[in-house]
């Protein structure tokens, strides 16, 4: 560990203040809400640990896989008596890189396979059979492939950045670049969670979220978001069993924060060395819910704060988001850590304004973080003094998705109490 080129180093400083842990370097790399920030830092990192240049950084998610596999059929995967399909992709690969039982398989199976680390070696595998079988492929597949990937670059279930600036360039113009939006030409709500628990529990996890966008009589809109994390532990996450999710909301700069409850504020409530937490109802606006007597999250990964991460840490009280500094320029940005127990659910709510962007239509645009399905629940109100329909979205989050409100509709057909303003 002396040796390595990761040795003490710590994360950007734009990270620092929440990345918990030590030794920090190219696994960790993939940081930044904007997927062309992340492969030039991780660029750089490899770089300065292989001693070798890139000329660029793709990366995808495990649904770019199934939809591969959705072309071409199940893998079979000989000597491992092991059949890969869309179901079981995700759920085999964590099989044999995490569970004893795998892990032990293939130091069985492929003995002599050193090109890689013995818990990558299925993995390894199945990516020669996979590529091996689309090589293979007609002529119908492969087409069937090449516009499947075109559409996940828009989904940024693939993600491509190139140093070649003409390269970057063009996938820059087709929206192809897995960018943050920056443009301050109409409002933006761009949520990001960071799964830092040392597990695999984020596909026992349930994103919620629902959005009310309230305009003003001058084009200003007040959002009240509700996250709510709904945990509920499956199967096997291969590590700690709390999940600790560091979230992060970016909306547009000059946005004011209203108020929030929900984040994790590091001062201990119950559990650990203060004793028992209560069997239910521990905060009283019900932030989180368990089953009775389940209100502990138990112990953590060591971490720079914690080097042990053995002991049991005690249920903070939750508030307001502890970061209200952007770590990307351009956005505002509210974030803070939300810690679920397992089999809980947290609630995380945050309010803020956004003052007038454009004397046109009122534009909303939310971005899909890759990798995530989140579930949304979107609803933007004209000022209450308008008859004017709003606009809504109830649906999964698999794109980006863009809502509009005709402004000079509702400035020209106003109507006193011809709008009922609901409660929020």
């Amino acid at each position: 560990m002396d040796n390595s080129p990761t040795q003490g180093l710590l994360a950007p400083p734009q990270y620092r203040s929440w990345w918990p842990f030590a030794n920090w370097g190219l696994r960790d790399s993939n940081l930044s809400a904007d997927f062309p920030t992340s492969a030039q830092i991780a660029i750089d990192r490899y770089k300065n640990e292989v001693h070798h240049s890139v000329d660029g950084v793709i990366l995808f998610t495990p649904f770019l896989i199934e939809h591969i596999l959705e072309v071409i059929g199940p893998i079979s995967v000989p000597g491992y008596n092991d059949t890969i399909t869309t179901r079981n992709l995700e759920e085999r690969l964590h099989y044999y890189q995490q569970d004893s039982e795998g892990l032990a398989k293939q130091v069985i199976y492929q003995p002599g396979d050193k090109n890689t680390s013995s818990r990558k070696r299925f993995t390894a595998l199945l990516a020669q059979l996979l590529m091996d079988k689309v090589r293979h492929a007609p002529p119908d597949e492969l087409i069937a492939i090449a516009q499947q990937m075109l559409h996940d670059l828009k989904t940024k279930d693939l993600q491509i950045y190139m140093t070649n600036p003409q390269v970057e360039d063009l996938l820059i113009q087709d929206g192809d670049a897995a960018q943050m939006d920056r443009s301050t030409a109409h409002d933006g709500l761009y949520v990001v969670q960071a799964n830092v628990s040392a597990s695999k529990a984020s596909q026992f996890v349930r994103t919620i979220m629902h959005d009310t966008v309230t305009l003003d009589a001058h084009g200003g809109v007040t959002h009240v978001l509700q996250l709510r994390l709904v945990y509920s532990q499956a199967g096997p996450v291969y590590g700690y069993d709390t999940y600790h999710d560091y979230v992060r909301v970016y909306v547009p700069p000059g946005s004011q924060f209203l108020w929030g409850d929900g984040f994790d504020t590091g001062q201990p409530l119950c559990g650990s060395w203060l004793g028992d937490c209560p069997q239910s109802g521990v905060y009283s606006g019900d932030e989180l819910l368990c089953p009775l007597g389940q209100y502990q999250p138990g112990a953590q990964a060591p971490s720079i704060k914690d080097e042990d991460g053995g002991r049991w840490h005690p249920l903070d009280t939750v508030g307001p988001p502890s970061n209200r500094s952007s770590d990307e320029p351009g956005r505002a940005m509210y974030g803070g850590w939300v810690i679920v127990p397992k089999n809980c659910t947290m609630t995380v709510t945050l309010s803020w304004y956004v003052p007038p962007l454009s004397e046109k239509n009122y534009s909303l645009l939310i971005q899909r973080q890759a990798g995530t399905f989140p579930e949304l629940d979107v609803t933007v109100l004209p000022p209450p003094e308008s008859c004017t329909a709003g606009k809504y979205f109830n649906g999964v989050l698999g794109e980006d998705v863009s809502l509009t409100l005709n402004t000079a509709a509702v400035q020209s057909d106003r109507s006193p109490n011809c709008y009922p303003q609901p409660g929020i």
